[in-house]
């Protein structure tokens, strides 16, 4: 793995594009259906659009079609796992910006994940809520501005893509 020197948060993408209200884009990868049906479900409740992916590989095709706001990353999957994918995330122009939480059942993983270019770290089981607090903190998203969900339905066809490689 690659050493890297510890980053600061980024500053919000959101921001940046002028669009406070903006829906949130995330990305979650995990080989476990129940975890991306949870996780996903929940963050589409509090207005953000949600794409999967059950792999490293799916990730990372994901993240250069979409362009997430943020992605949230299961260490342990086949295939390619959750650390070579920040890797090569991090190594790409494209993608080198967009936040990544590392979400893993693994114990002791927090230091494997920031050096392969997490920039936040929590433990499964880990509650919905607890995520989105993450979620908000790494993309500036004030709880006043909080998206609420269900007011628009016009891209539900896109907000379930399922990739593997």
């Amino acid at each position: 793995m690659l050493a890297r020197p510890p980053r600061k948060p980024p500053a919000s993408k959101l921001k940046a594009r002028g669009a406070a209200h903006k829906k949130p884009s995330i990305l979650i990868v995990d080989d476990d259906l129940d975890a991306r049906t949870m996780y996903g479900v929940y963050l589409k409740s509090m207005g953000c659009t949600v794409y999967t992916a059950t792999d490293g590989g799916g990730a990372i095709k994901q993240a250069n079609a979409m362009h997430p706001d943020l992605i949230v990353l299961d260490l342990a999957m086949p295939h390619v796992d959750g650390w070579q994918a920040a890797e090569r995330l991090r190594r790409s122009p494209l993608t080198r910006s967009i936040p990544i939480i590392a979400l893993t059942a693994i114990p002791g993983a927090r230091e494997s994940a920031r050096l392969s270019g997490c920039d936040a770290f929590m433990s499964k089981p880990c509650l919905p809520q607890l995520l989105w607090c993450e979620v908000r903190l790494l993309l500036g998203i004030d709880i006043k501005r909080t998206p609420s969900g269900g007011d628009d339905d016009e891209d539900d066809e896109s907000e379930d893509r399922s990739i593997t490689s």
